[in-house]
C-alpha cells in the first residue's frame, strides 16, 4: 500500500515538472514576438519623423567686408611706411595724426618724414606693415566708416540668396574675435555666386570682425526639408 503512495507521488511529481516546461517553452516565443513588435513599431516612428519633420543645422560661410565701409589713407607720391601711430581697432577723430612715413624729393634727392592724418573720424586699421613700401594710392590704412546703426556690408560667395533673408540672425567670428546680429538687406546674386549682404551688429561686437583683413566666417541656422534632405547636401 505505501509502495502505490510513493508511486503515485513520483508520478504526479513528474507530470506536474513536464506542465511547468512546457509552459516556460511557450512563454518565450510569446516574449521574443512582443520585443520584435516593439522595435518594428519603433523603427516606423523614427522612419516617420526622418521623412517629415525638418532639421535645422548650422552653415558656415566665408566672407570679406565691403570696401565701403572704409575710407582709405593713401599718399599720390611713394613712400615708406615708418610705424603706425595708432594700434588695430582704435578710436580716431578727424585730421589726427595716425601714421609717419618717409618720402623721396626727386628734385632734391633727400629724404623726409612726413606724418599723415586721418580724413574721417572712425576706428583705425592699419593694412600694410611698418618698414615697407606703398605705391602712389596703394592704401596704408583703412578708416571704418562708423554710425549708429552699426550696419556694415559684406561680400559673400559659395552660398544662395535664398539662404539669407533679412532680420535672419547670424554670427561672425574671425579667430578669436566674434560678434552677432541681423540681416539687414540682400543683394545678388552677381556674377560668380556673389552676394552683398549688409548686417546689423548688436552694439556690443568685437571691431576685430572688422579688420579689412580679416578672414571672416558667418554662421547661419538653415532649415533643411527632412533629415534625407541633409544628408544629400552633406554628400554633394
Amino acid at each position: 500500500m505505501s509502495y502505490q503512495k510513493l508511486f503515485r507521488k513520483e508520478a504526479l511529481r513528474h507530470q506536474y515538472k513536464s506542465q511547468e516546461f512546457g509552459e516556460s517553452v511557450i512563454q518565450q516565443p510569446l516574449l521574443l514576438d512582443k520585443a520584435l513588435l516593439i522595435m518594428v513599431i519603433a523603427v516606423c516612428l523614427l522612419m516617420s519623423l526622418a521623412v517629415v519633420y525638418p532639421f535645422v543645422s548650422t552653415e558656415r560661410l566665408s566672407l570679406e567686408a565691403h570696401e565701403s565701409n572704409y575710407f582709405p589713407i593713401v599718399s599720390p607720391t611713394p613712400v615708406v611706411v615708418e610705424r603706425h601711430l595708432h594700434p588695430d581697432g582704435s578710436r580716431i577723430n578727424r585730421e589726427q595724426v595716425i601714421t609717419q612715413v618717409r618720402t623721396f624729393d626727386g628734385v632734391s634727392r633727400r629724404e623726409q618724414v612726413d606724418l599723415m592724418s586721418a580724413s574721417e573720424t572712425g576706428v583705425y586699421f592699419s593694412v600694410i606693415n611698418a618698414g615697407t613700401s606703398a605705391q602712389p594710392f596703394q592704401p596704408i590704412a583703412k578708416i571704418l566708416r562708423t554710425n549708429e546703426d552699426h550696419l556694415f556690408f559684406f561680400t559673400l560667395t559659395g552660398a544662395k540668396a535664398e539662404q539669407l533673408k533679412p532680420g535672419q540672425w547670424v554670427k561672425l567670428t574671425a579667430g578669436h574675435h566674434q560678434a552677432s546680429g541681423k540681416v539687414h538687406s540682400v543683394i545678388g546674386p552677381f556674377q560668380q555666386g556673389r552676394i552683398n549682404i549688409g548686417i546689423q551688429l548688436q552694439s556690443a561686437y568685437d571691431v576685430g570682425v572688422l579688420h579689412p583683413s580679416a578672414a571672416v566666417r558667418l554662421e547661419l541656422s538653415v532649415k533643411r526639408n527632412n533629415f534625407f534632405a541633409l544628408l544629400r547636401e552633406e554628400g554633394a
